[in-house]
């Protein structure tokens, strides 16, 4: 924390995290620190803590469940569930199978 910064503390800490994650520092779907960690991290009050930890919610970076809180990770943005990704893949598989048709066939005709 930057004493002399003249964000807030919350926005601090949100700006923070936010670089960890773009940087790679907090990979995709990475578990946060729990509030009372970071406010110990920061040195701030926990709802300082959980204020930046919710501004990333509201930016759709951070989920939460009942394990913590966690970087947002493809599947989850996509609200896609394993049977979801399963079909997704099958579909994938067979495009690419079509499309290896097509340019056999191609090379044929020369």
């Amino acid at each position: 924390m930057k004493k002399d910064d003249p964000r807030p503390p919350s926005r601090q800490i949100a700006d923070d995290l936010r670089d960890q994650v773009t940087s790679g520092r907090l990979p995709l779907g990475a578990r946060l620190p729990s509030g009372r960690a970071l406010a110990r991290q920061y040195g701030v009050a926990l709802m300082t803590a959980q204020s930046a930890v919710q501004r990333l919610k509201d930016e759709g970076l951070v989920y939460s469940t009942g394990q913590g809180n966690f970087v947002v990770d493809e599947a989850h943005e996509r609200g896609t569930d394993c049977a979801t990704l399963a079909k997704d893949l099958a579909a994938t598989k067979a495009e690419v199978r079509e499309l290896r048709d097509r340019v056999a066939a191609l090379e044929a005709r020369d």
